[in-house]
C-alpha cells in the first residue's frame, strides 16, 4: 500500500541543551547481546559456545541482532522519512565537524566528521545516503534486519542492515569511530553503537510502520518517541504523517530536545565489590 500522504515530517531546530545525561538501563532479550558478554560468563565460556566458535571461523564477528523490521506491508500507510543532517556548535571536542544525523526531524546519531580535506560534510552526506537507501528497502521489503558487526582492525562495530539474519551481503549504515566516542564523551565502543542501533530502530518502526519504540524505551529518547506515539494515535485513532507532524509540533520543549540531541553516553558501572 502506497504512503497516504507526501508530506514529510519537519525538521526542527534543536533546543538549547540544558537537561541532565540521562542513564541507560540494561537491555533486554537479544539487545544483552550487544555488550562484551554477560557478566556472569567467564571468557572461557563464552569463547567455546558453539555460536561463536561458528561466527570465528566465518571470519565475522556478529555482536547483537536489534531488530527484526518485519511488518505487514499493507501497514505501510506513512510517508517516507527522508534522512538529512545539520551542523552542530563546535566545541572542539574532535578535529572534525560535530554533525546531526536525522531521519525526519529525529537525531538518530551524532557523528564527527572529518575536516581533512576541505571536502565539508563527506562523511554525513554518505550516512544520509546510507539511511535513504535503508528505508528505500525496508519499505519495498519489510522484515529486513538491522545488525551490530565488528571486525576490522580497530575493533569499532558497524551497524548494517540485511534482508535476514544470515544474509551474506549487507548495507553498512554507520561504522563507529573514535572521532564519535569522544564526541559521545564515551569510551565504549559498544555501547554507543548499541544505542545509536535502537535511537534507529524505534524511529524506522515509528516512522515507517506506526509502532511503537522498544528497544529505547527507558532512555530520554524512548519515552519522548512513545509520548509523540500515543498523541498522534489520539488524534485520529489510527496514526498518520500529518498527525505525526501535529503530535511532534505540540510536544513540550524537553521532549522536542530529547529527540533532537544526543546526550552523553553515561560512564562506565563500577563493578562492585564483593564483601
Amino acid at each position: 500500500m502506497k504512503p497516504e500522504s507526501a508530506t514529510r515530517m519537519p525538521f526542527r531546530k534543536r533546543p538549547p541543551s540544558g537537561s541532565t545525561p540521562p542513564t541507560y538501563s540494561q537491555p533486554s532479550g537479544e539487545l544483552r547481546a550487544l555488550e562484551s558478554g554477560s557478566r556472569g560468563e567467564s571468557l572461557r565460556q563464552v569463547a567455546t559456545k558453539p555460536v561463536t566458535m561458528v561466527a570465528a571461523l566465518m571470519g565475522l564477528l556478529v555482536i547483537a541482532f536489534v531488530f527484526f523490521l518485519q511488518q505487514d506491508p499493507a501497514s505501510l500507510r506513512l510517508a517516507a522519512p527522508e534522512a538529512g543532517y545539520e551542523l552542530l556548535p563546535n566545541e572542539g571536542l574532535t578535529d572534525g565537524l560535530p554533525i546531526a544525523i536525522l531521519l525526519g526531524p529525529l537525531t538518530v546519531f551524532e557523528i564527527s566528521d572529518p575536516a581533512a580535506g576541505g571536502g565539508g560534510a563527506v562523511r554525513a552526506r554518505q550516512v544520509v545516503d546510507n539511511l535513504n537507501a535503508v528505508v528505500t528497502q525496508l519499505m519495498e521489503t519489510p522484515g529486513r534486519v538491522i545488525t551490530i558487526e565488528s571486525g576490522d582492525d580497530e575493533g569499532m562495530p558497524t551497524i548494517v542492515q540485511k534482508e535476514f539474519e544470515d544474509s551474506q551481503e549487507s548495507l553498512e549504515i554507520v561504522r563507529i569511530t573514535a572521532d564519535d566516542l569522544t564526541l559521545a564523551e564515551g569510551d565504549d565502543p559498544k555501547l554507543l553503537a548499541r544505542v545509536w542501533a535502537e535511537r534507529l530502530t524505534d524511529s524506522l518502526r515509528l516512522l515507517i510502520f506506526g509502532s511503537p519504540p522498544e528497544f529505547s524505551r527507558d532512555t530520554p529518547f524512548g519515552g519522548a518517541l512513545d509520548t509523540l506515539f500515543v498523541n498522534a494515535m489520539s488524534q485520529e485513532g489510527r496514526l498518520t504523517t500529518d498527525a505525526l507532524v501535529d503530535a511532534f509540533e505540540e510536544l513540550p520543549g524537553d521532549l522536542q530536545e530529547a529527540l533532537t540531541s544526543f546526550p552523553p553516553l553515561p560512564p562506565p558501572t563500577e563493578p562492585q565489590s564483593s564483601s
